[in-house]
């Protein structure tokens, strides 16, 4: 028998291939994987609020908030945000991210997102880095 089936679009991102995993000392495992494979990047991202802007960050690059950093604390006064982020892809490599995000202008018309993506792969944390848009 010769059967159809309709099939819907499945669209399958860089952080589908990222497991959330906490790391107990942020900065100590910071520290540890060094800046050898480190991505720096920079985006103007068209978000008008900075928690909207933190997060789609954690959902582009589909990694666990560490430290609390995951959400702006109510009294921060429009000061930028540095949210640290720590996962493990797919291959098995850990990999962390810290990112500045910072409303641009006085009128808050959009967001900058500073990002440093460190893993033990250059290739790895390129990918990352390459999943905001």
């Amino acid at each position: 028998f010769e059967e159809e089936y309709p099939l819907e679009d499945l669209e399958i991102t860089t952080s589908d291939f990222m497991a959330k995993v906490t790391v107990p000392d942020f900065r100590k495992a910071w520290e540890t994987v060094g800046n050898a494979n480190e991505v720096l990047e920079k985006f103007a991202l068209q978000f008008k609020k900075m928690d909207d802007a933190v997060t789609a960050v954690v959902d582009f690059l589909g990694m666990q908030p560490c430290d609390g950093t995951g959400s702006i604390k109510p009294n921060a006064g429009g000061k930028p945000h540095m949210l640290h982020m720590s996962g493990v892809f797919v291959s098995g490599q850990q990999v962390l991210a810290r990112a500045q995000i910072a409303l641009q202008g006085e009128n808050g018309s959009g967001v900058i997102l500073k990002i440093a993506v460190r893993s033990d792969d250059e290739a790895v944390s390129r990918m990352v880095a390459d999943c905001i848009h």
